[in-house]
């Protein structure tokens, strides 16, 4: 299969489905990582063009630990909104990676960048075998199914499905470990929530064994599959 993890900034995707990613590829499934923004927002020292410039390069190289593609839309950091551009590049993406299986971020969660992006790709899914509906790369037949990942801080997420990821957390912290220019600035941030310089990649682990408990395993990874019309055969499992 084909799958495809579209997430608002760098690091995204990286946190809450790394693991389920690195297991695709270790099953030989062929698997894209995208973001729709460029992170340009990523830091209090560097310039906009800077840092975005250091987050691309640190996606990719956080891709290649399991064979990923990495793809960046480009858009603005926190200033991503939607027109028509924007719903035919998402849309020429999937069709791009021909995607059986897309992950995103939930619906409903803290940041505008994540709801859009989840908004879109949830919008997008039904057009993509529309051939009146033209962009550089060509429709193909499958509508892929959609998996909404963790939300931040797990609010209001309960998960329908789980991935066992023990054999692939370390390889998903491997991948986390790549974004060094958001050490600094997600401990920063957390900084009025009385955490420590390491608090980000310690709620990944955290949210990774609370959801190990739930599901019988040392770790894992929650999802909820979107269950709207003409999204996959709902009768097949697709999670590894």
């Amino acid at each position: 299969m084909n799958i495809l993890a579209i997430g608002a900034h760098p690091d995204d995707v990286e946190s809450r489905c790394g693991g389920t990613l690195a297991k695709y590829a270790k099953q030989g499934h062929k698997v894209f990582i995208a973001c729709a923004t460029n992170g340009n927002c990523g830091s209090a020292v560097l310039s906009k063009e800077e840092i975005a410039a250091v987050r691309y390069e640190e996606s990719k190289k956080s891709a290649a630990i399991i064979g990923a593609e990495f793809i960046n839309l480009g858009y603005d950091d926190e200033m991503f909104f939607e027109d028509k551009e924007a719903r035919l590049k998402f849309i020429d993406l999937v069709r791009y990676c021909k995607a059986d299986v897309i992950f995103t971020h939930n619906p409903h969660d803290y940041n505008p960048d994540h709801e859009l992006t989840s908004k879109i790709v949830n919008d997008i899914a039904i057009m993509i075998p529309v051939k009146h509906i033209e962009t550089e790369n060509p429709p193909y037949e499958n509508i892929p199914s959609i998996w909404y990942w963790e939300t931040v801080c797990s609010m209001g997420f309960v998960p329908t499905d789980y991935v066992d990821i023990t054999d692939t957390f370390e390889t998903k912290m491997k991948m986390l470990e790549c974004m060094q220019s958001q050490r600094t600035w997600m401990s920063a941030n957390f900084k009025h929530l009385g955490g420590d310089d390491d608090k980000f990649f310690k709620n990944v682990r955290i949210t990774s064994e609370f959801r190990g408990m739930q599901a019988g395993c040392a770790y894992a990874e929650g999802f909820v599959r979107a269950l709207d019309g003409y999204r996959g055969k709902l009768t097949e499992r697709v999670l590894p």
